[in-house]
């Protein structure tokens, strides 16, 4: 569901249920970067048997989410800042060649751009009523449908798996930012101005604001180490 507009679901089996729920976990910082973790409690936490528990923690492992401690179990991994400088870099890259590929498709072909208008401005609206909330979660969610929605102008369905692959590392970063900076505003204002010019076919414009708006991060990353030193490493 996305801010009301329901999209095909997709049957999982127990495994890719548990790596969903553990990722989600550990990129919402229920899991914490550093917090010891253990099959038994995850297949509790999530009410589970210990065979799916084992092929989700797999899968995290190779997303550097899980470190395996030999003899001493796992660990949440924390925050590499070299991982999430290169994720932002390569998602940048991506999302703006995906824009540059998307404007003229959104000018050009009107079933695109009805359909994607309705999720993007469903989106926009999820985004706000969070933001009045101050829902961090539902915030970022809906910020992560609204950029999902803004590859889909390419559309490069490979290109969208890859940047939705990116954004868990980013995303862990960007949990911790929103909390201390409490910038709801100013990133709401920055997708209704990128909306906007993808509206009117600016392509300039909309991309020096994805551009921007995809570079925050750079600026916010020391603010955020410097209040939670612990999470961090190079």
């Amino acid at each position: 569901m996305i801010g009301g507009v329901r999209l095909r679901e997709e049957k999982r089996s127990l495994g890719e249920q548990a790596y969903l729920s553990l990722r989600e976990a550990i990129v919402t910082l229920r899991l914490k970067p550093g917090q010891m973790v253990y099959e038994s409690e995850l297949a509790e936490l999530l009410d589970m048997s210990r065979t799916p528990i084992r092929e989700a923690i797999r899968t995290l492992v190779v997303d550097d989410l899980i470190e395996v401690l030999p003899q001493r179990g796992m660990k949440v991994s924390l925050i590499s800042t070299t991982k999430v400088e290169e994720a932002r870099v390569i998602r940048e890259v991506l999302e703006i060649a995906s824009l540059k590929g998307g404007i003229d498709r959104w000018k050009n072909f009107s079933d695109t751009h009805d359909e994607l208008a309705a999720v993007v401005e469903s989106c926009l609206a999820w985004q706000k009523r969070a933001a009045a909330r101050g829902d961090i979660k539902d915030f970022l969610d809906a910020d992560e449908a609204f950029h999902r929605a803004i590859v889909m102008v390419g559309k490069n369905r490979t290109l969208q798996s890859v940047v939705g692959q990116m954004r868990a590392h980013l995303n862990r970063v960007r949990v911790l930012s929103v909390g201390k900076l409490e910038n709801f505003d100013v990133l709401l204002d920055e997708h209704n101005a990128l909306y906007q010019n993808i509206k009117k076919g600016d392509q300039s414009e909309a991309l020096s604001i994805l551009m921007h708006h995809l570079r925050r991060l750079v600026t916010d990353m020391p603010l955020v180490q410097a209040a939670y030193p612990d999470y961090f490493t190079s």
